[in-house]
């Protein structure tokens, strides 16, 4: 089916001499593409949330905040340009064993969260899309509603919907 400039999908029905035209209110998702390559740009920081934190049940673990030329700009600068990407890759966290006991280790992925900066694209975010992937997966999980409530949070920053800040 071919969209419309607003994401809404047209289907064109012929019945005999009838055409109708009916207008499916799609998902308006703007789609935020995985970010392959993301571990050789700039590692902005690193956190761990532990289990005395509220969200520590869905974001528990160890993350890693990586970003894209454009982004480290924008961190510097605390204004991001379009084409900016920031990257939160969160992993859980083992305890070591044998001569690695007392050592927290990073464990699997447990997820991927990206944002990405096109103020054309994602005019009703703030200018930012947002895309959560679970563990190993490149396919998006969120859905516009999703996307909305992570803009909702996010304008909330001064720095331009980014909630993170670079490591001198």
């Amino acid at each position: 089916m071919p969209s419309t400039s607003r994401g809404h999908r047209v289907a064109v029905l012929a019945m005999g001499a009838l055409t109708a035209i009916v207008t499916l209110f799609a998902d308006d998702k703007q789609a935020v593409p995985y970010p392959d390559g993301f571990r050789s740009w700039t590692h902005v920081k690193s956190i761990i949330v532990g289990p005395d934190h509220a969200t520590f049940e869905k974001r528990g673990g160890i993350h890693h905040y990586y970003a894209n030329a454009p982004a480290v700009a924008g961190y510097r600068a605390g204004s991001f340009p379009d084409g900016s990407i920031v990257v939160d890759e969160a992993v859980f966290t083992k305890d070591g064993e044998g001569r690695a006991k007392g050592i927290t280790l990073e464990g699997d992925r447990r997820f991927l969260d990206v944002m990405v900066k096109d103020s054309h694209r994602y005019a009703t975010t703030g200018g930012w899309g947002y895309e959560h992937f679970d563990r190993n997966e490149a396919t998006g999980q969120l859905s516009a509603s999703d996307q909305a409530t992570c803009s909702a949070c996010h304008s909330k920053s001064p720095a331009d919907h980014v909630f993170s800040v670079i490591r001198p």
